[in-house]
């Protein structure tokens, strides 16, 4: 395969930003066509990138040819897409989260697998430098807590701040904490939530928490704390992870990492090179080879795992196992 022909369905600010990627950094390959429930939408997007506008992603499916889809909807409108594209040998990009019910993420994982299809997750912090750094520093260590949090603010978009649309900000967001964990110290076993809504927003069909903490174990033995609330509408919001390991702590930034007490000149040593999520996953469907892929779809819906069962251990109040802990 030379050229490689790209589909999207959405045409929101984050698709955008796959679409300007695609056209700047992957030569040879051509958006075919862009679908989005909002018409104009979908036009002004061609208008920029190319390819013809739809707003029923089945018609677009059923006539357009194309080597690989992006998927970037919110949680609630991952349904059947997916799962076509799959059959037809289309191969897939899908934004986080994958899904909003594990039943429907493990079908599309089924029909990934049975079709033998490239899949690959919008988790891009995991080709960071500072990430990969992290993973090489964390090799060999024996991880013994971890502590993260995520402080933010309420997006612009409706659905976001209902839970039967978006998961809440756990799900929706902090989905980018927890796969950060998943990727440098193992798998999350084992959740106890608390959940609050601790202010009065202007949206009144705001039915998520705001206030989130939770605690959790690890495969491995270790344990650790997550806090996220999407309550600093005023800003100052942050986001921080550390890890102890060995007895030293690894503190991670998007743009930095670095290790105390003592010198770690191991932080600063040379990688090769990886080129950022979009590059690597038009390279893989160009080559047919997905092992470049950090984030392939198995690796969302274990993320996506966590990030239900704290949502159901915040419900409880008990402790929540992971599905795929006992699967």
């Amino acid at each position: 395969m030379s050229g490689v022909k790209v589909a999207f369905i959405g045409a929101g600010g984050n698709a955008s930003g796959h679409m300007k990627r695609v056209k700047e950094v992957c030569d040879e390959t051509e958006i075919v066509a862009i679908c989005d429930i909002d018409a104009e939408r979908a036009e002004k997007a061609t208008e920029e990138f190319g390819g013809a506008p739809y707003t029923d992603y089945h018609q677009m499916l059923d006539k357009v040819g194309m080597d690989a889809l992006y998927v970037s909807v919110p949680p609630f409108a991952h349904t059947d897409a997916e799962i076509i594209a799959a059959e037809k040998g289309i191969h897939l990009f899908v934004e986080k989260p994958v899904a909003l019910t594990m039943e429907k993420g493990l079908e599309v994982s089924a029909a990934i697998e049975k079709a033998g299809v490239i899949s690959c997750v919008g988790y891009q912090l995991r080709y960071a430098e500072s990430v990969r750094r992290a993973k090489k520093w964390l090799d060999g260590k024996t991880v013994a807590m971890v502590n993260t949090h995520r402080w933010g603010g309420v997006p612009g978009t409706a659905w976001w701040c209902v839970m039967s649309k978006s998961g809440g900000q756990i799900v929706e967001q902090t989905t980018h904490q927890v796969d950060l964990i998943r990727y440098l110290c193992g798998e999350i076993t084992e959740v106890q939530a608390n959940y609050a809504l601790r202010h009065s927003y202007e949206n009144k069909g705001f039915d998520i928490p705001d206030v989130m903490a939770t605690t959790f174990k690890l495969a491995s033995g270790a344990v650790g704390v997550l806090t996220s609330s999407c309550a600093m509408i005023n800003g100052g919001g942050k986001g921080e992870l550390e890890i102890m390991a060995d007895h030293c702590v690894l503190k991670w930034g998007t743009t930095s990492v670095s290790a105390v007490p003592g010198e770690h000149p191991d932080l600063a040593g040379e990688l090769p090179p990886l080129p950022p999520i979009d590059p690597v996953f038009i390279e893989a469907v160009r080559k047919g080879d997905g092992s470049s892929i950090l984030s392939p779809y198995l690796e969302g819906l274990k993320s996506l795992d966590v990030t239900l069962a704290m949502n159901k251990s915040g419900e409880t109040g008990k402790p929540e196992r992971t599905y795929f802990a006992d699967n």
